[in-house]
């Protein structure tokens, strides 16, 4: 069962002035809204979706009729406006984690212009949430920090996303060296923060082996042009720091840095690494301690630490820590709206569509024991 079944919205169109010419536009929404349905194409006849100003009318005008019919506004209503006019690049959803399931995400995959998506403290998110991220082929950005998200989602869904540039799983406990083994094939990667993960000494092997090795690369280049990289709050030792700089040179002897670009080293709170590690990559990679009470943030300059300082929100957010409500564009408002229906939608129907793979009819029969109702429910 789709969110998106087809169906007919019978709509009025508006009318025409009736002195003079009636104006493109207003003949524009009527043709647009006249007889909605989802199959609707909101672009010109060469594919190029009409112009924000033009699609925010049409919607006013067809919230306006459902209004007058006391009809919801569904999925299917809105989906061509998801598919052709509401193109939007980002969307932040880390204020929505009252409500956000792994259903909610489903709608994602018919926004294919998101590059970034923001998940933080969506705490009803886990690895099933995560199928939308291979349907999105722009997808750069990804945060799902302080999530379920765990290793089967980076295995089934992340290391399918080549476009990925940045990945920040900070404070999910199901993250292990397992994650980092699967991330191996994103070469385009950036920026990744595994701090408060369950990570050890065995991920940054894993990370930097293939680099470290190239010979034994075998179609997997790995991850070598990180340049931002958070390990804090781990459970990573002096043994997995100096896989940083464990480069061998002709006599086997380790020098210089794994990481050509990287600039910054999270490593704070990471009782098993001693100052001996931190002064050696400090050294090999000309890194600072630009912030204060911060000796084990290592970065290129003061503007970098300051940056990655607010790209990880290293404390869980909660009641005493909330989380900042974003700035959304209409479009992107419009898109959260259109997620909310979504999650509504396949709630109503997860009852009926446990009864369909249970071998049952849509709905309980009069004779139909109890008992056998609730288990099908």
């Amino acid at each position: 069962m789709s969110a998106h079944e087809t169906h007919q919205t019978t709509v009025a169109a508006p009318a025409p002035a009736r002195r003079g010419v009636p104006r493109l536009e207003a003949l524009c929404v009527a043709e647009f809204t006249r007889g909605w349905q989802p199959s609707k194409s909101l672009a010109a006849p060469d594919g190029t979706p009409i112009a924000t100003e033009l699609a925010k009318k049409v919607w006013t005008a067809l919230r306006s009729e459902l209004g007058r019919q006391a009809s919801p506004v569904s999925c299917a209503v809105m989906y061509p406006f998801v598919r052709s006019s509401w193109r939007i690049e980002s969307l932040d959803l880390s204020d929505s984690g009252k409500w956000i399931l792994d259903a909610s995400l489903g709608a994602l995959q018919y926004v294919p212009t998101l590059r970034d998506v923001r998940l933080t403290a969506c705490r009803f998110v886990s690895d099933a949430g995560l199928a939308f991220a291979p349907q999105l082929p722009q997808l750069q950005t990804l945060d799902v920090s302080w999530t379920q998200v765990g290793d089967g989602a980076v295995g089934s869904h992340i290391s399918r996303c080549k476009s990925l540039t940045s990945l920040n799983f900070t404070g999910n406990d199901a993250i292990t060296d397992r994650a980092v083994a699967s991330l191996l094939g994103l070469t385009g990667l950036q920026r990744l923060a595994l701090c408060a993960t369950n990570i050890t000494d065995a991920g940054l092997d894993y990370l930097t082996y293939y680099t470290r090795y190239p010979d034994t690369q075998k179609g997997i280049s790995g991850v070598d042009g990180l340049r931002w990289l958070e390990l804090s709050n781990t459970r990573i030792s002096d043994t997995g720091v100096g896989k940083l700089v464990a480069t061998l040179d002709e006599e086997g002897k380790p020098y210089g840095k794994v990481f050509k670009a990287l600039e910054y080293l999270g490593l704070s709170m990471t009782s098993g690494v001693g100052p001996n590690a931190i002064r050696q990559v400090k050294m090999k990679y000309a890194f600072d301690t630009p912030l204060p009470n911060a000796q084990r943030t290592l970065a290129k300059s003061n503007a970098v630490a300051l940056e990655a300082q607010t790209w990880v929100i290293r404390f869980n957010p909660t009641k005493d820590r909330q989380l900042p409500t974003p700035t959304r564009s209409w479009e992107q408002s419009r898109v959260v709206s259109y997620i909310a229906q979504f999650t509504k939608e396949m709630n109503e129907a997860a009852p009926i569509l446990a009864r369909l793979n249970a071998g049952l009819p849509p709905q309980p029969t009069a004779g139909e024991p109890e008992a056998k109702r609730f288990k099908a429910a």
